[in-house]
């Protein structure tokens, strides 16, 4: 964790100073602008780590397995635990990320019609690409990636 300083900012201009990180971040539509800032304000290391941060809790939230997060993300099963517990007792993340899961399950409601229309050994569908499809499929389920 980076070190602060030890002399306490008071809690008005802390309240002040979030207030503008979200003007300049929370704010943001465009995707390219939003990159910008973020590479100009984190350091490289920074961005890794808020990546995995929000990608742990997005995975444990879809309930998959810590030694498939551990293996994907390339954390413990510490980081993993610690922030499934964070994740419990979260209300901001927690939300955001379950919209975007339901979403994603009436995607993949839709994606496994397709695919189940589209399978291996139904004429007139290339074989080859309707395996690779349905293995691509199959391992998103099981890695949530």
């Amino acid at each position: 964790m980076p070190p602060l300083s030890k002399s306490r900012v008071e809690n008005y201009v802390l309240e002040k100073l979030f207030d503008l990180f979200f003007e300049i971040i929370g704010n943001n539509d465009d995707k390219e602008e939003f990159e910008k800032i973020i590479y100009d304000v984190l350091s490289p290391v920074e961005r890794i780590m808020i990546a995995k941060r929000i990608a742990i809790i997005y995975l444990s939230t879809k309930n998959i397995e810590y030694s498939i997060i551990c293996e994907i993300l390339k954390v413990s099963p510490a980081t993993v635990a610690k922030f499934k517990l964070i994740t419990e007792n979260s209300e901001g993340i927690k939300q955001a990320l379950k919209r975007i899961i339901n979403n994603e399950k009436i995607v993949d409601f839709f994606r496994e019609i397709v695919l189940e229309l589209r399978r291996p050994g139904k004429y007139g569908v290339n074989w080859s690409q309707a395996w690779k499809d349905k293995l691509k499929f199959e391992r998103k389920k099981e890695t949530g990636i």
